[in-house]
């Protein structure tokens, strides 16, 4: 889009929100004053609230899916593929660490919906409802991790064998260096797809099936032999555009390859992860601050954060030192995920805000402006819960 075009339509949107969205602009207000949204409570107050607005998500559909994200200024999207397949582990997590049966069922529910929309050909849709649908590696990916957990939790034969067939699609769309470059955004090769090597890599392992496993060890290779010596991947971002990745990207590409260096006794995987785990820690130490978009020298690039991204980077941090036993990243972790707390919105009547996460901090940067994300609540949840066991883990010890 030309930069003048781009310019008028987003001050035509902050018009808009000052005059027409009172809700949007309380936020957008004490974001630019760099007030907190809430002030940081328990964890269990801030899950419970987060695992409220996913409930309000998935009901506010005309089907079983996830709604992507609420904006405040257009409502309710369509329900995504791709995120209700990776909400579904998330909700099962709450079930069983929480005993509330509901979350339970409201897996099933979604993966139910999820086998409605897969294609002929195994493969997944590229966005939500009503939007895009031509099949997508990345989505067909993130699908598996539910329906793959889903078959465990049920016995039900379908599911594994929707996640099969998604696996074999992948497979089949992969190239000879175990990059994939068909069937993805903007038609371009991106790193992050190591989080599908990932999915294939769990689905090898619960079938039997070697083929998976080689597709993702093949994957997690080239990726590595994308990653400078600083711990910077190249090829990992949304566009052709190299000059900066977003946070979100950074931290699938990490957490793929640290899962599956994990998972298949990889440690070279691993120390790529930590790579660029450690220099992200290191700008930490030095500003405080985690940019939503880092540019290749990990500066940062953008004058706003994303919040799904901060929560993902907990996760790696607290996941490596798990994996490695080593506690370098655990306490600069919890520290990042109260930032995420502070800014999740816990004190709104409205229950289409109530728990939700947006995409940046302020609401208005450029990361899904003015939405409320659904991948934003699942990955707190995923990182309160996770320091809970990491932190009685080491009691255990």
């Amino acid at each position: 889009m030309p930069e003048t075009l781009k310019n008028v339509k987003s001050a035509a949107l902050e018009t808009y929100v000052t005059v027409c969205s009172p809700d949007a602009r309380r936020i957008r207000a004490a974001d630019e004053d760099g007030r907190n949204r809430c002030v940081p409570t328990d964890d269990q107050s801030h899950i419970a609230a987060a695992a409220a607005w996913l409930c309000r998500a998935h009901d506010m559909g005309v089907d079983d899916g996830v709604s992507a994200m609420f904006s405040l200024v257009e409502g309710w999207q369509g329900s995504y593929p791709e995120t209700t397949g990776y909400i579904i582990p998330t909700m099962l997590d709450l079930a069983h660490r929480l005993d509330i049966d509901e979350y339970r069922s409201r897996a099933i529910e979604m993966a139910d919906w999820l086998l409605s929309c897969q294609a002929s050909d195994g493969s997944y849709p590229s966005s939500f409802v009503g939007c895009a649908t031509e099949p997508r590696v990345f989505n067909t990916g993130q699908i598996i991790f539910g329906l793959h957990l889903i078959a465990a939790e049920t016995g039900d034969d379908r599911y594994m064998n929707s996640a099969v067939r998604a696996g074999d699609w992948l497979c089949d769309v992969q190239d000879e260096d175990g990059a994939w470059r068909r069937s993805t955004l903007d038609g371009i090769v991106h790193v992050y797809n190591v989080r599908t090597a990932w999915a294939l890599a769990s689905l090898g392992a619960t079938t039997g099936r070697g083929g998976f496993i080689e597709s993702a060890l093949a994957n997690a290779q080239w990726t590595l032999d994308q990653q400078d010596d600083s711990g910077w991947f190249r090829d990992n971002t949304f566009t052709s555009d190299q000059r900066s990745a977003n946070l979100h990207t950074v931290c699938y590409a990490m957490r793929g390859l640290l899962e599956i260096g994990d998972a298949l006794d990889r440690p070279e995987f691993i120390a790529s992860a930590r790579r660029a785990a450690s220099a992200l820690h290191r700008g930490w130490q030095l500003h405080h601050e985690i940019g939503g978009a880092l540019a290749r020298d990990w500066s940062v690039d953008v004058p706003w954060r994303c919040l799904p991204g901060e929560a993902q980077l907990a996760i790696v941090w607290l996941r490596l030192d798990q994996v490695s036993g080593c506690g370098e990243f655990g306490e600069t972790a919890v520290t990042l995920l109260e930032r995420v707390k502070s800014a999740q919105i816990i004190d709104s009547e409205n229950p289409d805000l109530h728990g939700g996460i947006s995409g940046s901090v302020p609401i208005n940067g450029d990361y899904e402006r003015y939405c409320l994300v659904n991948w934003g609540p699942k990955f707190l949840i995923d990182a309160l819960l996770l320091k809970a066991r990491s932190r009685s883990e080491r009691r255990d010890a």
